[in-house]
């Protein structure tokens, strides 16, 4: 039986750029009812997600965010890790001098009007991330130095300015990882730190094991997590790799695929039934 559901946000809950439709908030609603927790498992943190899911913070309560750096269960933070400021200067270091690529970073205390600092960057060359990927924005000339809980690296140019990222911050900040969820931008996690690290944290929290868990993802920063749950779930405009690794299928984000299949979940969790589409 399925006690958590654990979702990816961009391209695989809603499209990139869009929030939450009422459709999807219903849908969570209905497995909520049905006693089943749902969550995001996602690179975005709590301002982020509160714009996301239009402040319907029941839909969030509990959930993997930061790609695994901060884990809440019930509204409560049981789990927290911060980027060091000192690795976070270097990054900014080693790129700067590179068109196109600029580091974002995330407080760990923020609010709506202003949950990251693009260093180094003009205002609008900010702008363009911040209208695509949904985040506030405020320019800086140097890494703040305040507790941060997530990074990004916005890198223009294509797979081949993408590929020399991440062999500069490699060199740079070993102790660090990028990796790619969607073109033309990275998110920067700690070595050993992901989703799929973070969820064990949720499972010993919650008393379930890992098949009680069905996980919805499209991405590569998707794919660990799908390795540790045998109910992993792609949508239907997930990548190649994404979508051989998952179990089960669904519609595109485009087309609420998620949401049919969580008003799936929620009947079957009231019937003792099975999903439709968990019968492929």
């Amino acid at each position: 039986m399925i006690k958590l559901v654990l979702s990816d946000m961009d391209n695989t809950l809603i499209p990139l750029g869009q929030r939450v439709s009422p459709r999807t908030v219903e849908a969570i609603h209905a497995v909520l009812d049905a006693g089943v927790r749902f969550g995001p498992a996602t690179g975005r943190d709590y301002v982020e997600l509160s714009r996301l899911f239009r402040m319907h913070e029941e839909c969030f309560m509990t959930g993997i965010f930061s790609n695994g750096k901060r884990v809440r269960l019930d509204g409560r933070y049981v789990s927290t890790t911060l980027i060091p400021h000192d690795q976070l200067v270097r990054i900014d270091q080693a790129i700067r001098g590179e068109k196109g690529m600029f580091l974002v970073c995330f407080p760990e205390e923020t609010n709506l009007m202003n949950p990251a600092y693009g260093v180094g960057v003009s205002s609008a060359e900010l702008a363009v991330f911040e209208a695509r990927t949904v985040f506030n924005g405020g320019v800086v000339d140097e890494v703040p130095d305040i507790p941060f809980v997530a990074a990004t690296i916005a890198c223009t140019g294509g797979p081949e300015r993408m590929a020399r990222c991440q062999r500069i911050v490699a060199e740079a900040v070993p102790e660090l990882r990028i990796v790619s969820p969607i073109p033309d931008w990275f998110d920067v996690m700690p070595k050993g730190m992901s989703k799929a690290a973070s969820l064990p944290i949720l499972l010993d929290e919650l008393d379930i094991t890992p098949d009680e868990v069905l996980v919805f993802g499209d991405a590569a920063n998707d794919l660990e997590l799908f390795g540790a749950v045998p109910n992993s779930v792609a949508v239907a405009n997930a990548i190649p790799e994404v979508a051989e690794a998952a179990r089960w299928h669904v519609g595109a984000s485009a087309e609420e695929g998620v949401a049919d299949a969580l008003f799936e979940i929620a009947v079957a969790a009231v019937t003792g039934g099975t999903p439709d589409f968990m019968k492929e």
